[in-house]
């Protein structure tokens, strides 16, 4: 293997210990992390990507709506429920340590990846059935454009191409485009450069050289170590919003860069079309009087004159202006935007910066979180924790991005959500599917400053305890789906039929304490989880349901939950 690659696989394994993961298994997780979140700088847990076992010709499927990683029905579901012109992303992974590339493995590889999409596949597993299901809920949705598709096969040599392959590679990228069901498809031979590069960029802080005409330095400001304002030329901004993606790649918009989701830009929306069209008719000297300009957060700058390196930068509003100029090309020639850099490494004075930039968007309600008190709290209590307890809560898109953190440790707002709503709201029917209705329902219940972040914490680092069974095989792996039950029944074991959050700060500790300790135990974990299998599997088999999905509906309904409760007499 390639001495750097294999380097650099140390590292990612050594942050993310699994004890029954081999060096091939991690080096199929190593290249999702590598393309997925380097490459095209996306925010995704390759452990979830990642398919185990011997899947015929697949080692891992990421399917992404909107950017969010859905590895079922449920999450598609979910995820549909925000926006309406959805963006949609397949792809496929195959990895091999070998540096040459297969001709024979490839063939598999792409055989694999079209039954996938046609309904052919024989014998799936059961994560492999999720795939398909989220697959097929995503076409039975009728979106507005097809989901595009990439297809990504590793080696840890040069990546090229020889003659017979690229013949396979052409052969194939016609057999899916004449499936008519994609808006793209790209088929990638991955090299070890590419990972290389793509590793870095996934582990490395955003860092690039900026000129600003006419800076003028704004006032002190206690939390703001410099801020100034001035202008930018277009090629400037581009340059910001944008990263190589691989040697032979032209630059791509750095999706980790933005604070909004790049992929709700839509350039074919009307007020987009008209400024393009403005631009290229041209209108390129009256584009600074019409744009309300963009804001860029950086921890740090080294200032040269009217030139500033900055380290560490977000661009924090400004996805529509930067998309556009960057569409527009050499139309965006001679074009001038508003700049304004602010200097800051205090988190919560960046958050409110974030949010008062954005008040005329659509702003994540889960992203308002960053600024109350109880989710600063909760995240420096859960980051300060023992290594094994240690949990880290995301407040802010990309936070642990370029942190050497166990990605599977890395919790957002929802899947925190899911996690106490199963534990202490007793809802593990709903904690799946129902993530904006539980919210919704209870937003006045959660995070609230008379609770304890104890709590929290506990059925996080619960729900990672799970998760960790799951991965590394000390449980049946088609369990996976009742999950949210064990959460519950270890909940009602504890908490009682009370309402937890409801009780003296005093007992909320006791009964985090006594969650934890029986979740570091692995042996007491496994059996709740068998008793947990043993009562779902009996209500599934009375049910005579076959198909995953089915059984995915069942116990997602309120009558199973209470059957459940009823069968452990926990009513």
């Amino acid at each position: 293997m390639n001495p750097v690659v294999q380097a650099q696989l140390k590292a990612f394994s050594n942050s993310n210990p699994s004890s029954k993961f081999s060096e091939s298994d991690f080096f199929e997780v190593f290249s999702i992390y590598s393309i997925s979140n380097g490459l095209l700088t996306d925010d995704v847990d390759p452990f979830k990507a990642h398919l185990q076992g011997d899947e015929f010709g697949l080692d891992g499927i990421t399917i992404k709506v909107q950017g969010e990683l859905c590895t079922n029905s449920d999450d598609v579901a979910e995820a549909l429920t925000v926006g309406k012109n959805h963006h949609v992303e397949f792809g496929l992974f195959q990895s091999k340590t070998s540096e040459k590339a297969d001709y024979g493995n490839m063939s598999k590889f792409f055989d694999a990846a079209f039954e996938f999409f046609s309904g052919c596949v024989l014998n799936p597993s059961d994560q492999l059935q999720d795939r398909i299901a989220a697959k097929d809920a995503l076409y039975a949705s009728a979106l507005k454009r097809n989901p595009s598709l990439d297809l990504f096969y590793v080696t840890t040599g040069t990546g090229e191409m020889s003659d017979q392959i690229k013949k396979l590679v052409d052969a194939t990228t016609s057999r899916f485009v004449d499936l008519s069901i994609f808006d793209s498809v790209r088929i990638k031979l991955i090299g070890a450069k590419d990972l290389q590069t793509g590793y870095r960029s996934a582990t490395n802080s955003n860092s690039e050289r900026v000129e600003i005409l006419k800076p003028i330095t704004l006032p002190e400001h206690p939390n703001v170590q410099q801020a100034f304002l001035g202008y930018v030329d277009a090629k400037e901004l581009v340059k910001l919003a944008t990263v190589m993606s691989g040697d032979d790649e032209n630059p791509r918009i750095n999706r980790a860069v933005f604070f909004d989701n790049v992929r709700d830009f839509n350039d074919k929306s009307e007020i987009n079309h008209g400024i393009l069209e403005d631009l290229k008719s041209g209108g390129r000297q009256s584009f600074i009087f019409k744009n309300n300009g963009v804001t860029v957060v950086a921890k740090s700058v080294n200032r040269q004159g009217d030139f500033f390196d900055l380290e560490d930068y977000q661009i924090v509003n400004g996805c529509q202006t930067s998309n556009i100029l960057f569409q527009a090309q050499e139309h965006a020639k001679g074009v001038h935007v508003p700049f304004r850099l602010i200097v800051s490494d205090d988190p919560e004075f960046v958050s409110t910066v974030i949010i008062g930039t954005n008040r005329q968007n659509e702003v994540k309600e889960d992203q308002f979180w960053a600024l109350t008190p109880f989710m600063k709290d909760l995240e420096e209590f859960c980051r300060e924790q023992s290594d094994d307890q240690r949990i880290f809560i995301e407040r802010r898109e990309n936070q642990y991005r370029t942190e050497a953190v166990e990605r599977t440790r890395v919790f957002k707002p929802s899947e925190l959500v899911k996690s106490v709503a199963a534990m202490f709201m007793y809802h593990p029917h709903r904690a799946a599917r129902d993530y904006r209705g539980i919210k919704k329902e209870f937003s006045n219940v959660l995070f609230q400053s008379k609770h304890s972040v104890k709590l929290y914490h506990a059925a996080a680092f619960t729900s990672y305890k799970l998760d960790f069974a799951i991965r590394n095989r000390r449980v049946d792996r088609a369990w996976g789906i009742y999950k949210f039950y064990v959460l519950y029944m270890i909940g009602r074991q504890y908490a009682g039929e009370g309402k937890v959050f409801d009780q003296k700060r005093k007992m909320q500790d006791q009964i985090a304490s006594e969650i934890i300790s029986f979740a570091e135990d692995e042996d007491r974990l496994v059996n709740e989880f068998s008793k947990c299998a043993e009562v779902l599997d009996r209500l599934i088999s009375e049910a005579k349901l076959e198909t995953r999905e089915k059984i995915r509906d069942h116990i997602r309904s309120e009558r199973v939950s209470k059957e459940f409760a009823k069968s452990l007499d926990l009513n």
